[in-house]
Formats: C-alpha cells, sequence, structure tokens
C-alpha cells in the first residue's frame, strides 16, 4: 500500500516559476533549463518505478516517497522506503 504517494518535488515547481519570470535572454537561462531538465529525470524514473511498485500485493508492504527521517540529531531525506512484515525463518 503506497502510505506517502508520489509528487512532483517542490523544487521543480521552484524553478519552474523562476523561468517563467526569467527573460528569455537572461545568461542564466540555460543553466536553469538544464538543471530543470536533469530533475525531471529524476522525477520520471521515480515514476516509472512507481509502476512496479503498484504490482506488489498490498498488505504485505508499507510504502512512503520522499521521507524525512532523523537519527541520532541527523536527518536525511529517502526518495523511497519500503516496510515489509519480518519473515521468521524455519529450522
Amino acid at each position: 500500500m503506497i502510505v506517502k504517494p508520489l509528487k512532483i518535488p517542490l523544487i521543480i515547481e521552484k524553478t519552474e516559476a523562476l523561468l517563467r519570470r526569467l527573460p528569455q535572454h537572461h545568461p542564466k537561462r540555460p543553466i536553469i533549463e538544464k538543471e530543470l531538465a536533469s530533475r525531471y529525470k529524476g522525477y520520471r524514473g521515480e515514476q516509472s518505478l512507481d509502476f512496479y511498485l503498484q504490482e506488489l500485493p498490498p498488505k504485505n508492504h508499507l510504502i512512503f516517497h520522499d521521507i524525512r527521517l532523523s537519527v541520532l540529531n541527523t536527518e536525511f531525506q529517502m526518495d523511497l522506503l519500503i516496510l515489509t512484515p519480518l519473515l521468521s525463518s524455519q529450522s
């Protein structure tokens, strides 16, 4: 089950807003456009992975996209976190 769905990253939305306001002839425009294309490529990669994740049985896992965690006073971001039940080994 997808608990936290994939959304367009805020940085993409902000960069698109910047480009709408930036003049076509601005010297930094090509750099910003290249950065936006790169970020969209990563986002599309995550979208394509989502297609396969939807095929997993919904009762056996939890899926979280773009999650920020804090461990021992250090924060880090994960693009994707999949939690599954621990399977006991039968000996």
